[in-house]
């Protein structure tokens, strides 16, 4: 993984990470590189608010399909769908009542 990727991945985790304790978005200095690989970098994010800490693992696909039968816009789709979701499995596979 070469500069730009990582410069890169740390702007994406700053515009999407939120810390998982206070909610607070991490800012550059939160983020520090762990280990990189050719597709893969691990990232410690520690949170200037609480002092959270967190461990992200980022792999980079360079193809616009991510995994057969997914694209974009499905894993776009799955991240809305959760960041609304409020937990609650059992309602969300409750059977619909039909007339």
């Amino acid at each position: 993984m070469n500069y730009k990727d990582l410069k890169e991945l740390v702007r994406y985790l700053k515009e999407v990470t939120k810390c998982p304790h206070c909610k607070k978005r991490f800012i550059e200095r939160d983020i520090s590189i762990l280990a990189t690989l050719p597709a893969e970098a691990v990232f410690q994010l520690d949170c200037h608010n609480c002092h959270n800490t967190i461990l992200v693992n980022i792999g980079m696909n360079n193809q616009e399909e991510i995994s057969p039968g997914i694209n974009k816009d499905d894993i776009n789709s799955m991240r809305s769908f959760l960041s609304e979701f409020n937990g609650d499995f059992k309602q969300l596979f409750k059977p619909s009542k039909s007339k």
